[in-house]
């Protein structure tokens, strides 16, 4: 089984889907509102959430959908 499966998703408008944990510490996070994203090289390397612990952080990719 998946470690992810069955949990919530966040996904953005341009289909952009995470999974809504820290990379570092694997706590639940806050999404942005928005994220940053490249049209040449797709979605910039920059924090999109922010976690209770670590501060600002990226959230799990996980693909377009």
């Amino acid at each position: 089984m998946f470690e992810y499966e069955g949990m919530r998703r966040v996904q953005y408008e341009d289909g952009a889907t995470f999974v809504p944990v820290c990379s570092k510490c694997s706590r639940f996070v806050k999404a942005d509102k928005e994220i940053w994203f490249n049209e040449i090289t797709g979605l910039k390397d920059v924090p999109n959430a922010e976690c209770s612990k670590c501060g600002p952080t990226k959230m799990l990719f996980e693909g377009f959908i």
